[in-house]
């Protein structure tokens, strides 16, 4: 028999509303199947009338612990079945909502922000709660496709919103092969003061960035580490073409 995917699930609510793009809920079962059977904590930012969170818990049945935060007061009267789903009301990015939410669980193997979709905040809850993220886990940002309009803070060719941000993050996880001509810190001018980058991304915690449309996902390392290539591995013994990489492990042709 097929497991209920998180399309199945979304398609087929009668409960509490939730509104997800086509695109995501099929991205969303290919991204969450390894995590589907593990005790997963979960964060969601942006909760609206709290559908999603019922789908989430839905889906990861041996999950512990799915948090929504809304800076609505009306999600405060939101009442779940499902002891593991909490609602923490107040603005994420500040310090009250997030000492809440630790107070709930001090990390997450996924965090969803779903929220304001105003690129500031996108950009300071990214910073905020990235750290939060297990070794391994994923940070997701929801309708990324509004971070291009203007009166988000964005716009097509904005150097200053929360895209250029995160694009500026590819060349962070190749910083190993840049390091010599310029520092993270002095890189990041645009977006932090000197010296003041987090130490999360100085220290190498981002292994990944992915680019869907209107979704941006975000892996953190297992370590912190900007070696993320690894060592060359060359095997084989006949090299009839390039004896070059025989010659890199002291063999002859």
């Amino acid at each position: 028999m097929n497991e209920i995917t998180i399309d199945m699930l979304h398609r087929n609510n009668v409960g509490k509303v939730s509104d997800k793009w086509e695109s995501y809920l099929e991205y969303y079962d290919t991204l969450f199947a390894p995590l589907r059977n593990q005790a997963i904590s979960m964060l969601e930012i942006g909760v609206q009338n709290g559908g999603s969170l019922e789908t989430w818990a839905k889906y990861f049945k041996s999950g512990e612990r799915f948090v929504g935060c809304d800076i609505n007061q009306k999600c405060g009267s939101l009442e779940y079945d499902d002891p593991r789903i909490s609602i923490v009301i107040g603005d994420v990015t500040t310090s009250p909502a997030f000492q809440a939410i630790r107070t709930i669980s001090p990390d997450f193997d996924i965090i969803i922000d779903d929220g304001s979709h105003v690129s500031m905040d996108v950009l300071n809850a990214f910073v905020n709660y990235f750290p939060m993220v297990k070794p391994g886990g994923l940070y997701v940002v929801e309708d990324t496709h509004l971070l291009y309009n203007d009166q988000g803070g964005g716009g097509i060719l904005s150097e200053y919103d929360a895209y250029s941000f995160f694009k500026k993050l590819i060349d962070v996880i190749n910083f190993q092969f840049w390091r010599d001509d310029v520092s993270i810190n002095t890189y990041f001018r645009t977006f932090f003061p000197l010296r003041a980058t987090p130490s999360f991304i100085l220290d190498g915690w981002v292994d990944s960035i992915e680019f869907r449309n209107s979704i941006i996902t975000v892996k953190k390392s297992l370590s912190a580490n900007h070696e993320k290539l690894g060592k060359r591995i060359i095997t084989g013994r006949s090299a009839q073409v390039d004896v070059a990489p025989l010659q890199l492990i002291g063999e002859d042709a």
